[in-house]
C-alpha cells in the first residue's frame, strides 16, 4: 500500500522548538500591549499635580515591572482572560497543503478519514524571537561594557576611613538609625557624588576641600538616602528592562521618572536629618556647577549608578525650591496604600486584559488522538513512531513539522509501505 504521508526527520524536537518560538512570540506581543496600557495609565495618574512623590514612585515601579508580570501570568495560565485573546497564525498567509490520512477500521468504530493540513509560509514567530534575542543580547552586552568603563573610571578611588568626613558620616548614620555598614571613598575622576550598589558612597575629591562641613553633611545625607532606599539596585533593574525590552520605548520614560522622583525623595530624607537644610541647596548648586564645567571626557555617564547631579542635567530648580520651602516628606502610610492599590490593579488587569496567542501557544482542552505510524522502507530497519494529534472541533486539524506530504516516487521509494493505526482515544477537558 502506498503511503499517504511521510514522517519528517526528528518531528518532536522540531515541533518543540516551533511551539517554543510561538509561546515566546505570544509573550513578547502580549508584553508590548500590556506594558503600553500600564505605562500610559501610570503617566496619567502621576501627571496630576496633587499626587505626592512617594505615590509617584510606587506607581512608576509597578508600571515598570507590571507588563512583565501580567504577560507572564497570562501566558502560563491556560484560562482565557475576560477580554478574550487575539489569535495570530504563526506563519505568513499561504494556502495549506492537504494530506489524506485513513484510519484502519475496527470492530468498535468504522473506517474514518482525517484531513491533515500542513501549514505553509514563513514562520514569522521564530524570526521575531531570533531578532529580539539577538538585538537585546547585543544591547545588554553594550550596557555591561559601559558599566565596566564607569568602574574603570572609578578605579582611582581611595578610602576615607580615619578622616573627619568619615566621622561626620558615622554620626549621621547613627542619628538616622541606619544599621548597614557603608563604605566611603573619594575619586578625582568624577564631578558628582555617586551611590554604588555595594553600599558605597564615592565623593569627588574637590568636595573634601571646597565644601563646608555642613554642606558635606548634606551631601552625605542625600547619598545615604539612596542606599537606604536601594536606588542603585532599582536603577540597574530599570536599565536592564529598558535594554532587553527595547521595543517598549515607554520604559525609558519610566526610568527617567523614577530617577527624578528618587532625587526628590532623597532630598526630603536628607532635609529631615541635617542640622541646616539650606546647606543642602548650596551643595546641590556647587555640584551642578562642577558637573557643568567639567570636560566631557571627565563626566562619564554613570550607568547603572545613581549620581547626585547628572551630566545631562536634572530638575535642579525644583529640587532647590523644595529644600528651601522646607517641604515635609509624605506620611509613611501613603505608599502602603498605593502599593496595595497597585497590586490589586495588576491582579484585575491579569484577569481582564486581552492577550495575544500565536498558533497553539495557549491551547484549550479538546480530543487527543494518539496515532501510531509504522514505516517499513524497502531497505533498512522499520520505523515505528508515536504521533499525538489534537482534535479541534471536527476532522480537520493542523499539524506542523509532525507530518509532511509525500512528493513523487522518491518519497514512496524511501518509505515503501506505511500503515496508520488509532491506538487510543482520550477526552480531556
Amino acid at each position: 500500500m502506498r503511503p499517504d504521508f511521510l514522517l519528517a526527520q526528528a518531528p518532536f524536537a522540531e515541533s518543540l522548538v516551533a511551539r517554543g518560538a510561538d509561546v515566546a512570540a505570544a509573550w513578547l506581543l502580549t508584553y508590548v500591549v500590556h506594558s503600553t496600557v500600564i505605562l500610559l495609565l501610570a503617566w496619567l495618574v502621576t501627571s496630576r499635580p496633587n499626587v505626592s512623590d512617594a505615590v509617584r514612585e510606587v506607581v512608576w515601579k509597578f508600571a515598570l515591572i507590571g507588563g512583565l508580570i501580567t504577560a507572564s501570568v497570562q501566558t502560563a495560565v491556560a484560562r482565557e482572560p475576560l477580554a478574550g485573546q487575539w489569535k495570530l497564525a504563526s506563519r505568513t498567509a499561504a494556502p495549506p497543503v492537504p494530506v489524506r490520512v485513513e484510519m484502519r477500521a475496527t470492530l468498535v468504530a468504522p473506517e474514518r478519514r482525517f484531513v491533515v493540513a500542513r501549514q505553509r509560509g514563513t514562520r514569522w514567530s521564530a524570526a521575531l524571537v531570533i531578532a529580539w534575542l539577538t538585538t537585546s543580547g547585543a544591547a545588554l552586552l553594550w550596557l555591561t561594557v559601559r558599566h565596566g568603563r564607569t568602574l574603570r573610571v572609578l578605579g582611582d578611588r581611595t578610602s576615607l576611613d580615619e578622616t573627619v568626613i568619615r566621622a561626620s558620616l558615622d554620626g549621621l548614620v547613627a542619628r538616622s538609625g541606619v544599621t548597614r555598614p557603608i563604605t566611603l571613598t573619594s575619586s578625582g575622576s568624577i564631578a558628582s557624588p555617586v551611590a554604588l550598589s555595594g553600599d558605597e558612597i564615592c565623593l569627588p575629591r574637590r568636595a573634601l576641600v571646597e565644601l563646608t562641613p555642613n554642606e558635606q553633611e548634606g551631601m552625605l545625607a542625600h547619598e545615604v538616602a539612596h542606599l537606604v532606599r536601594r536606588d542603585p539596585q532599582w536603577l540597574v533593574v530599570a536599565r536592564v528592562i529598558e535594554t532587553v525590552l527595547f521595543m517598549q520605548p515607554l520604559n525609558r520614560l519610566a526610568r527617567h521618572r523614577l530617577q527624578e522622583v528618587a532625587e526628590f525623595l532623597c532630598d526630603d530624607w536628607a532635609v529631615s536629618r541635617v542640622r541646616e537644610p539650606v546647606t543642602l541647596a548650596k551643595c546641590l548648586a556647587a555640584v551642578a556647577e562642577w558637573v557643568g564645567r567639567a570636560p566631557r571626557a571627565q563626566v562619564p555617564r554613570l550607568q547603572p549608578m545613581s549620581a547626585m547631579v547628572e551630566s545631562r542635567g536634572s530638575p535642579l530648580v525644583r529640587r532647590v525650591g523644595r529644600i528651601l520651602s522646607a517641604r515635609q516628606a509624605p506620611r509613611a502610610r501613603t505608599p502602603r496604600l498605593t502599593f496595595a492599590a497597585s497590586a490589586c490593579a495588576l491582579l484585575a488587569f491579569i484577569a481582564i486584559a486581552p492577550r495575544v496567542s500565536v498558533a497553539h501557544a495557549a491551547p484549550a482542552g479538546g480530543v487527543m488522538t494518539f496515532v501510531r505510524a509504522i514505516s517499513a522502507p524497502s531497505a533498512g530497519p522499520r520505523r515505528d513512531s508515536m504521533v499525538v494529534l489534537r482534535m479541534r472541533g471536527g476532522v480537520r486539524i493542523s499539524l506542523d513539522s509532525l507530518v509532511r506530504q509525500r512528493r513523487g516516487g522518491a518519497a514512496a521509494g524511501r518509505v515503501g509501505r506505511a500503515n496508520v493505526i488509532v491506538v487510543e482515544r482520550a477526552q480531556r477537558r
